[in-house]
């Protein structure tokens, strides 16, 4: 654990082992209760575009789950820099995948997911496209019947076949993978899920060539360790000179 320092409080943040040498990985979680001198700290770094989106949740731990992880990838990207949490601006690609602005001269990459109060933000040092997602899983969140138009006909087959109990986690976790490549792609839920196919080889998700990923092989995706109840994955492509995708407008994530 590390604690990064924001008023006069701490919030304690995981630093986890990362599959690539280029990518930071960092994790936080929120406590039970959040008394409200915690949510105006986390708060303080926040963009107003930003509290403006958090305002708009109705519900509190929703809205306390999305200031931690903004809160935390503000920290994570001045970590080792000169500019203040705060002072991070955005752009956004074509299809919404946010981006650091270019008047801070920065090509690093990042990606952002939360789910039921765990938050983890991935950044490529390197500026790789990269994507990362934490889902929870609990034993009513498999799937009774599979379904069709998120697995490829391999995965239905592959999960039908396992115990329930089995088939429950590895869906959540494909599921995960798949969300984690999409974010990398920049294409979000645009991305056909069922024609994405994801095997596994010596304990690694091996992705196969479909036309949803034309060129698998510049594409390395893991299965990280997350906290008890939850499946985290990340991708990332290989490193090569691209044109970064179109970006529109300043905006705060």
């Amino acid at each position: 654990m590390t604690g990064v320092r924001d008023g006069p409080r701490r919030q304690p943040v995981q630093d986890l082992l990362s599959p690539e040498p280029d990518v930071v990985l960092r994790l936080a979680q929120l406590p039970v209760t959040v008394d409200e001198e915690t949510a105006q700290d986390l708060s303080r770094v926040l963009s107003g575009p930003e509290l403006q989106r958090a305002a708009r949740f109705l519900r509190r731990a929703d809205r306390n789950e999305y200031v931690l992880a903004h809160w935390l990838l503000r920290h994570t990207l001045s970590a080792g820099t000169s500019v203040p949490p705060r002072s991070w601006d955005f752009t956004e690609e074509r299809y919404g995948k946010p981006r650091i602005a270019q008047r801070h001269c920065d090509a690093r990459e990042f990606s952002l997911s939360h789910s039921a109060g765990t938050c983890l933000v991935a950044v490529s040092t390197a500026g790789r496209r990269v994507g990362v997602d934490v889902e929870r899983h609990r034993r009513a969140d498999g799937p009774r019947t599979l379904p069709r138009n998120s697995l490829s006909p391999h995965e239905h087959r592959r999960l039908a076949a396992l115990p329930p109990e089995r088939r429950q986690a590895e869906f959540i976790q494909l599921w995960a993978l798949k969300e984690a490549l999409a974010k990398a792609m920049g294409v979000g839920l645009r991305l056909p899920f069922a024609d994405v196919d994801f095997s596994w080889r010596n304990g690694r998700p091996s992705l196969g060539r479909s036309a949803a990923v034309p060129e698998p092989e510049l594409w390395t995706c893991h299965r990280l360790d997350a906290p008890a109840g939850f499946r985290a994955a990340l991708c990332v492509r290989a490193a090569s000179p691209t044109t970064a995708a179109p970006t529109r407008g300043v905006r705060e994530t």
